[in-house]
C-alpha cells in the first residue's frame, strides 16, 4: 500500500552516534510514496542531507518549517496542516506514519499528538539497541479507545445518549486497563440510564442506577442519591395510575428546559403546554372533576351551556383541553383560574405556540417566546405548589444543576 511519512528532524550533535544515518536507513527501508520533513531554520541541511542519502526524487518529499521548535501549539498545528496536505494529495489517515525520532522533544510532542488526534496509523522511533539501531512502531489504538471513552462522557454531559451507546458500543476494551474498562461499563449503563429517564421511563432509570458501582471517578457526576431515586421511582409508579403529583410537574419542567437547552424549542413548547395542562386537571381533579369526561352539573349553571355544546355526538361525552380547562377554573373563582386568567402576556405565547409547525401552524419556535414562556410557566407552579424551583432542582439531571440554576 503506498504510503506517506511525517518525520521530524532536528540538529546533530554527536558524530559518533549521528541521528541522519539511522534516518537515512529508516526511510530506504520504510520506502514511503511521500516524505513531509518537520524541520526548524537550523534543521534544514540536515533534512536535505538525509532526501539526498535516501536518492529521493524532487517531487517525494518536502520541508515544512516550523516557527518555533519550542512552540507546541505551533508545531501541532503546522503537523495538522501537513497531515491535510497528504489528505488533499490522496492519502489516508491509514496510509499515513510518523517518525519522531529526531528533533526536539517539544516538536515530537506536538507531532505526536497531532498524529493521535488525526488517527494515523503508525508512530515510529528509532533506538540503539544490541546489534544496531531498532525501530518501535506503535500502532495508538489504546489511546484511540481511550479518547473514544473521554468522547463517551462528553456526549453523555451533551445528552446525546444514544451517540455515547454508540461511541461506546465501538470500544475495544482489550485495549484498555482493567479499570477503564470498568469505566466503559459504567458510563455505557449510564448513558441508557438518562435515556430511559429523558424519555419518561422512569423504572429503567432506578433500576439501572441502583446497579452502579460507586467508585468510579468518571461516572460519580451522573450519580444520584436516594432521595432522588425515591422521587423518580414514586413518579414512575404515579405514572402508571395516570395521576399527578407536584414531582411529576418539576421532571416535566425540567425536561422542557432540557429540551430548550439542546435548542429543541418545538419540543419545549410541546412539554411546557402539557404540563401547564396537567396543572389544571389536577386542580380540577380535586374538585371532583374529570377533563376527559365532564359532569356539566359541576360548571357554574350560567356557563353550562357553553360545555353542553362541546357535548362528542360519538360518545356523549364532553372532553376539555388546557384553555377550557383554566376558563373553568376561573368560573370557579380557584386562584389559579383566576391567575391564569389575568395574565395576558401568557395567552399571548400560547396563541404563538399554537402557531408553530409542531402545533397548528406553520412558524418556527423563537427562543426568546420559548424563555418567556419557561418562565411564565414556572411562576404559574410557584403560586401553586410549595417548594417548586427546589423540587426541580433535586430532579433536574445533576450534572446540569449548576448550569441552569
Amino acid at each position: 500500500m503506498t504510503s506517506a511519512l511525517i518525520c521530524t528532524v532536528g540538529m546533530t550533535f554527536s558524530p559518533q552516534n549521528d541521528i541522519v544515518d539511522a534516518l537515512v536507513d529508516e526511510i530506504t527501508a520504510f520506502n514511503p510514496a511521500l516524505v513531509l520533513f518537520l524541520i526548524s531554520r537550523e534543521s534544514r541541511e540536515n533534512a536535505l542531507k538525509i532526501a539526498q542519502r535516501c536518492n529521493l526524487a524532487a517531487d517525494a518529499y518536502e520541508f515544512i518549517e516550523l516557527e518555533s521548535i519550542h512552540n507546541l501549539n505551533d508545531i501541532f498545528q503546522t503537523t495538522n496542516k501537513a497531515i491535510r496536505s497528504l489528505h488533499a494529495r490522496g492519502f489516508s489517515n491509514q496510509q499515513i506514519s510518523l517518525n519522531y525520532t529526531s528533533g526536539t522533544k517539544v516538536m515530537g510532542s506536538g507531532a505526536v499528538l497531532s498524529a493521535i488526534f488525526n488517527q494515523c496509523q503508525e508512530l515510529r522511533y528509532i533506538y540503539e539497541g544490541r546489534g544496531g539501531d531498532r525501530v518501535v512502531k506503535t500502532h495508538p489504538s489504546a489511546v484511540f479507545a481511550y479518547r473514544d471513552l473521554l468522547v463517551s462522557q462528553k456526549l453523555i454531559e451533551e445528552m446525546r445518549f444514544r451517540s455515547a451507546t454508540d461511541t461506546l458500543d465501538t470500544i475495544d476494551t482489550s485495549l484498555l486497563s482493567e479499570y477503564d474498562v470498568q469505566t466503559v461499563v459504567a458510563l455505557r449503563a449510564i448513558a441508557d440510564a438518562y435515556y430511559y429517564w429523558d424519555n419518561f421511563h422512569h423504572k429503567q432509570f432506578v433500576e439501572i442506577m441502583k446497579s452502579l458501582p460507586p467508585d468510579i471517578e468518571r461516572a460519580a457526576r451522573f450519580l444520584v442519591g436516594d432521595n432522588v431515586l425515591d422521587l423518580v421511582t414514586g413518579i414512575g409508579q404515579i405514572c402508571e395510575t395516570c395521576e399527578y403529583t407536584p414531582a411529576l410537574f418539576a421532571d416535566m419542567m425540567n425536561n422542557a428546559l432540557r429540551r430548550k437547552l439542546e435548542g429543541q424549542l418545538d419540543d419545549a413548547m410541546t412539554r411546557m403546554y402539557r404540563v401547564l395542562e396537567m396543572l389544571a386537571q389536577w386542580v380540577l381533579r380535586r374538585a371532583d372533576i374529570d377533563t376527559d369526561d365532564l359532569d356539566t352539573r359541576r360548571v357554574p349553571p350560567r356557563y353550562r351551556v357553553n360545555y353542553e355544546a362541546m357535548r362528542s355526538m360519538d360518545d356523549g361525552q364532553v372532553r376539555i383541553g388546557l384553555r377550557k380547562s383554566y376558563e373553568l377554573l376561573a368560573l370557579m373563582k380557584t386562584p389559579l383560574g383566576l391567575r391564569f386568567r389575568s395574565y395576558d402576556e401568557l395567552g399571548r405565547m400560547l396563541h404563538e405556540r399554537r402557531n408553530s409547525i409542531l402545533a397548528h401552524g406553520t412558524q418556527p419556535v423563537k427562543e426568546e417566546d420559548c424563555a418567556n414562556l419557561l418562565a411564565a410557566v414556572r411562576e404559574l407552579f410557584r403560586s401553586e405548589v410549595p417548594d417548586f424551583d427546589n423540587l426541580c432542582h433535586t430532579l433536574q439531571f445533576p450534572w446540569l444543576k449548576e448550569r441552569v440554576s
